[in-house]
């Protein structure tokens, strides 16, 4: 560190130095070309500061551009989402509505197989009634040319009525069950028969 008495020195001939260029004229010109200059920073400042101004100004503009379409773009999106929402429910209904079709198609299958089955059962039957009814009137036809007995039908269950028709004459039979035995009522029938064949 310098001593009292050398900073002093120092400071004499700064001071003659500043008296020499203050006296040589040199001291106004640069103070005005400083000012000048210092002038020139301040407009350059100030021309900054306009142009950040600007630019902010353009910035919050663009800004709040960029937050509406962000905005709106949220607005679509969304009503894209309810839409896809709206299809993706409508593709779950279509898919139950589906799957019930199916099953009420198969459970329309089965019944039509079963009334199918029952059809072709009633048609087998049908034919074995058929059969058996060609059968019964073949046996009644034969019992007829056997017997040569023609029945009454019309008359109360516990009578046995028709006409015999015999190898001389037409003999009626009347006769009522509930007075006979089974094996008597037989027996008489049997015997009207011709037994020379």
């Amino acid at each position: 560190m310098a001593a009292p008495g050398d900073q002093m020195e120092d400071m004499e001939l700064v001071s003659k130095e500043l008296l020499k260029v203050m006296v040589g004229g040199k001291a106004v010109s640069m103070l005005k070309h400083n000012l000048a200059k210092q002038e020139q920073m301040i407009d350059k400042l100030l021309d900054t500061q306009k142009t950040t101004a600007q630019l902010i100004k353009e910035l919050m503009t663009t800004e709040e551009k960029v937050a509406q379409r962000l905005s709106d773009r949220e607005e679509e999106l969304n009503a894209s989402l309810q839409k896809l929402q709206k299809i993706e429910e409508r593709l779950l209904q279509a898919n139950e509505e589906d799957v019930k079709m199916r099953t009420s198609t198969k459970e329309l299958r089965n019944e039509l197989e079963t009334l199918k089955e029952k059809i072709r059962q009633q048609e087998k039957k049908s034919d074995e009634d058929a059969n058996a009814s060609m059968s019964a009137t073949y046996l009644a036809h034969l019992y007829y040319q056997i017997c040569h007995i023609d029945w009454d039908y019309t008359c109360e269950p516990t009578m046995i009525k028709g006409i015999h028709y015999g190898p001389d004459i037409a003999q009626p039979i009347s006769m009522d069950s509930s007075h006979h035995s089974s094996c008597f009522i037989s027996d008489y029938l049997w015997n009207l028969i011709s037994t020379s064949w």
